[in-house]
């Protein structure tokens, strides 16, 4: 386990794999070219992927950048983000030079983002009367209320970042949990080590950031699993019919991704609609077109900008065999500006009628789980911003993560 090796142990796997993107990417590969995740509009690198069609990296993954292909294999129980083979999914012992299985970087399993399709239909189903859309609805009044409390705190100069999407989220999904008021405080010390999962798996992090994560994945599992079997989960125990595996399970898919997701989409959603005075102006003099505004933010800067699975078992393809245990990559970015797909797609356009047709999940795989939560909170906080902040501007400028390829994760986005 990963886990258990010591740091120069781990740190030489991490670097390892680095250096295999590194070399690749030098080499023009553009799948290692966007996981080196560098200063380089990632986005360029799709549109080359596109050129080539569905074609093998030298980092040993299929990558499309094809809106049609890439919603076949996003859409197919076939591929799953887990091997075959039962144990944890990563592969410590592999020689990457020889073998570049980089799929699994560093074990997520306590993470829940490594089930198989039918594993998170299951518990989407369990979930719905806390987690579903009709549920969540239902609680609009009260998250928007969160928001608004939480913004009402910031000043005039605030980062929109830490100082709203983030600590907005975590009460929000805390709530929806009924996590009692300690636990509250606990998810905001864990935050920052579990800020790095979407990318961790998938991107090889720097060793404290990967240890940081691995030691607050470990941490939130314990304290869920905990407050489930006392009942002081009171949002989970009221889950009928639900074990209490399934219940903690529940529990940190809404943590991971209803948190880090949802403040990375929300200041996506932002970012875009500076860019674009028009349409924030028309948001603000009308309040019902935040969901079609956040809806084409999705596709036009998604959350994850990339989806990662695993060949179950050995498929045709667009032509090619991809043989059971491959990794398949959907370039969900790319995808989404697929000139075969959309008009105009480099356009903002939140009047567009083929934005459904876009391959973003808010929540990767997990989507089916954590979907409405991600997009019911980006709706909520962007409507109590275009209502309390109609003349938002940037201060400075945003900056994003490093070594943060999935998500281009925030560590400062401030404004005023």
């Amino acid at each position: 386990m990963l886990t258990e090796q010591s740091n120069s142990e781990l740190g030489r796997h991490l670097l390892t794999i680095r250096g295999v993107q590194f070399i690749f990417g030098a080499q023009g590969d553009p799948f290692a070219l966007l996981l080196r995740a560098g200063e380089d509009d990632p986005l360029s690198h799709g549109e080359r992927a596109r050129e080539l069609g569905l074609h093998e990296s030298s980092i040993g993954a299929w990558v499309t950048a094809n809106r049609a292909l890439g919603a076949t294999i996003l859409s197919d129980p076939r591929f799953s983000p887990r091997h075959p083979e039962e144990g944890p999914q990563h592969h410590p012992g592999v020689d990457v030079w020889e073998n570049p299985q980089l799929c699994h970087v560093i074990p997520l399993d306590d993470a829940q983002l490594n089930l198989d399709p039918s594993a998170y239909e299951k518990l989407a189903g369990a979930s719905a009367p806390l987690l579903g859309a009709p549920a969540l609805s239902a609680r609009r009044p009260e998250i928007e209320r969160a928001y608004r409390e939480i913004l009402g705190g910031a000043g005039e100069r605030f980062d929109l970042y830490r100082d709203y999407a983030v600590p907005a989220a975590i009460r929000v999904v805390a709530d929806v949990l009924g996590l009692p008021e300690r636990s509250h405080e606990r998810l905001t010390e864990l935050h920052a080590g579990l800020a790095a999962v979407s990318d961790a798996g998938q991107c090889p992090q720097q060793l404290a950031t990967a240890r940081g994560l691995l030691d607050a994945l470990t941490a939130l599992t314990t304290e869920l699993e905990a407050l489930v079997a006392d009942g002081r989960a009171t949002g989970l125990a009221a889950l009928t019919g639900v074990s209490s595996q399934d219940a903690a399970a529940i529990g940190v898919l809404a943590v991971v991704v209803g948190v880090e997701v949802t403040a990375t989409a929300l200041c996506n959603t932002v970012d875009t609609l500076i860019e674009h005075p028009a349409t924030w102006d028309r948001i603000r003099r009308d309040p019902a077109l935040v969901p079609p505004a956040v809806r084409e933010a999705s596709r036009f800067a998604p959350p994850l900008r990339f989806e990662s699975r695993i060949a179950r078992e050995t498929v045709e393809l667009d032509g090619k065999t991809v043989e059971e245990g491959r990794r398949v990559v959907v370039l969900v970015d790319a995808a989404n500006r697929d000139p075969e797909a959309f008009a105009d797609p480099n356009v903002f356009d939140i009047d567009r009628t083929d934005g459904d047709r876009q391959l973003t999940l808010l929540g990767g795989a997990a989507d089916p789980v954590t979907g409405a939560l991600v997009r019911i909170q980006t709706e909520a906080a962007v409507r109590v911003l275009a209502e309390a902040r109609p003349e938002l501007r940037r201060n400075a400028e945003v900056l994003r993560r490093t070594r943060s390829a999935v998500l281009g994760g925030f560590l400062r986005f401030s404004v005023s």
